[in-house]
Formats: structure tokens, C-alpha cells, sequence
């Protein structure tokens, strides 16, 4: 890893990492390791800014596999290092607008997001990698894997991506659920799903929350109790309740959140800790699982 400490990670559970880059500042994206007896399972990959696949061998001497919770860039960016990803079906078309991006481009952004004292000292160098076609997977709701002592169990909530899943790992109670149910959940991509549609899918997975205590995502922690929250606030927006608060979306699109934020740009006045981006003009529509190919290529957002 030479001098800059690209990775960091802590003990969430027995045999359970929680991983994010270390020489970066302000935002977190977090990967997980879960070691089984047969083989260690890696959820999400983060950025791509390191070799993801030589620090998880200082943490386990098992092979690992790669499991994607959906195809944005902050959790698929580490796939590259390694030769096969599993991933949600529906998002498979997304991953593939990713290749072809060169390590240079993802060297450029590293450095702009690394601390003061490690922008001179990173080099672009095996630390980072082109987007090369990988072997991809395809994953279905029901879909287990079988680590050997240890079986975590895949549940589709499409809404932030269409093929978003959660991973439950009955072994620590643990719900590892990428971007699906957080603090700052965006369903404002031209890729997301309605909102209806997504209330639906929140629904679905409260009724697996006897299996875990806490959800561990993306880009933040929290107890099972925010999808409570979700399932109301998601519910405010079918119904027309909710406080329909203007923004520009990170996309630039138009859009709304379901409560107003607070003046520093954190989360909601209300003082809950689900909050959503939203299309207003896709609040209500049908989950249409085919595929319709057009002339036009996949987007990812």
C-alpha cells in the first residue's frame, strides 16, 4: 500500500468488516466483508481509489467474491480490480456504461477527494485500474449465497436503481442495504423507479426485519427502525402530504424532497432521519420489469 493508507477498516461483527478509503476527507462510502468458512463475500466495492482486492487479503485468507448492492459509481469502482462481480439483474445494463473509463480518470478524482497530505504522494500507479469488461452475474430476489458457515440471503428494493437489493446475513442480524433505505435516499434518476412503486418494495422488506437489528448501507449506519420512517415519508409523497421541498437534483434535473432540509444542507427539519429526492412527475407509475431497447444506450443515473 505504499505511504498513503488507502483503506481503512473496523470489526462491525465476528467476521465482519466495515471498509472506506482512508486518505479521503468528508463524505464516507462504505464496503463489507463478511468471512465465511468457505469463502469471504465483499458487498460493494466503493470508488476505485486503491487496490480493494489486496487489502481485503490483509483481512482474510479466504478467495473473495464481489457482490454489487446496485451499479453507481461509489459502490462498483473497486470491481476492476478483481475478474467477477455478482450484481442485480436489473442493473446490469448500468454497470456497462461504466467500461472503458481510464485509471487516469479515476487517479484525477481520487486526488481531488484525497486529504492535503496525501495529494503529492499518490501516484497513479496498480492502485488503480481501467474499467475492463469483468464477468457480471446476474442476481434474483431469493438468491442466496453459502459462504459455508454462513448464508446471506438477497431481497430486491428497487426504488434508488431498479435492481437495488438488500443482502440479510442471519448469522450477525445484519442488513447490508447499499443506497435502498438511508438518510438521504435519491429516487430522483431518470433510472429510479416511482415512488409508488418503491413505498411497495419498503413494505416488502419490513417483512423480513425479524431477521435483522441494524442496517448497515452505503454511506451510513442505522437501526431497522428507518424504514418505518421510509414507509411514511414514501407514503406522504403518494398521498400528496408531504412538504414537496424544491432542490436541484445532483444531476441538475428539477426535483423535490419529501421534508424540507435545514439550513446547512443536512436532513430534515422534522428531526427524522429519512428523507428522499423525488421526480414530481414520477410519483405514481408501474414497475414495468421488461426491458424496452431503444437506439438510445443505458444510462446510469
Amino acid at each position: 500500500m505504499g505511504k498513503i493508507p488507502f483503506f481503512k477498516s473496523k470489526n462491525i461483527a465476528e467476521g465482519t468488516f466495515q471498509i472506506e478509503n482512508a486518505f479521503t476527507g468528508g463524505f464516507s462510502t462504505y464496503a463489507y466483508l463478511l468471512e465465511g468458512k468457505d469463502y469471504a463475500l465483499l458487498i460493494d466495492t466503493i470508488m476505485g481509489w486503491g487496490d480493494l482486492k489486496a487489502y481485503c487479503a490483509t483481512l482474510t485468507d479466504k478467495p473473495v467474491k464481489v457482490v454489487n448492492t446496485h451499479a453507481h459509481w461509489d459502490h462498483i469502482g473497486g470491481n476492476f480490480h478483481f475478474d467477477s462481480c455478482y450484481m442485480p439483474l436489473r442493473d446490469i445494463p448500468y454497470f456497462q456504461t461504466v467500461i472503458g473509463v481510464t485509471k487516469d480518470v479515476i487517479f484525477a478524482q481520487a486526488k481531488m477527494s484525497a486529504l492535503d497530505e496525501f495529494k503529492e504522494l499518490l501516484v497513479c500507479d496498480d492502485n488503480f485500474a481501467d474499467t475492463k469488461p469483468i464477468k457480471v452475474f446476474p442476481l434474483s430476489d431469493g438468491d442466496i449465497f453459502d459462504l459455508g458457515d454462513r448464508k446471506v440471503e438477497v431481497v430486491e428494493v428497487g426504488g434508488h436503481t431498479p435492481g437495488s437489493i438488500v443482502l440479510i446475513d442471519d448469522k450477525t442480524r445484519i442488513a447490508f442495504c447499499g443506497d435502498a433505505c438511508n438518510g438521504n435516499t435519491l429516487l430522483e434518476f431518470k433510472t429510479s423507479l416511482p415512488v409508488n412503486v418503491y413505498l411497495l418494495n419498503l413494505r416488502r422488506l419490513a417483512a423480513y426485519s425479524d431477521r435483522f437489528d441494524m442496517m448497515y448501507g452505503g454511506h451510513e449506519v442505522f437501526d431497522k427502525t428507518i424504514i418505518e420512517e421510509g414507509i411514511e415519508t414514501a407514503e406522504s409523497v403518494v398521498n400528496g402530504t408531504d412538504e414537496k421541498y424544491p432542490a436541484k437534483g445532483i444531476m441538475g434535473y428539477d426535483i423535490c424532497y419529501a421534508v424540507a432540509k435545514n439550513a446547512d444542507g443536512t436532513n430534515g427539519t422534522d428531526g427524522k432521519r429519512f428523507n428522499m429526492s423525488y421526480d414530481p412527475g414520477r410519483i405514481n407509475g408501474t414497475d414495468n420489469t421488461r426491458q424496452i431497447i431503444t437506439a438510445e444506450m443505458p444510462v446510469l443515473c
